[in-house]
């Protein structure tokens, strides 16, 4: 959190559940409060799509 805080983030969201769980409360709330121009960090992008799965 301190990473992302000297990053310069003002918000920060944080899921507690297993990545396993599809239904990632933070992360769908973290994507509302998103607008144009502003900018997503996560300090691995492994964190942001673990459970995603891989296209093409």
């Amino acid at each position: 959190m301190a990473a992302l805080t000297a990053a310069g983030c003002q918000r920060t969201f944080t899921d507690k559940k297993s990545g396993e769980n599809a239904e990632r409360e933070e992360l769908r709330a973290c994507l509302d409060y998103l607008r144009p121009g502003d900018t997503l960090v996560v300090p691995s992008l492994d964190r942001l799509g673990r459970s995603l799965q891989a296209t093409g």
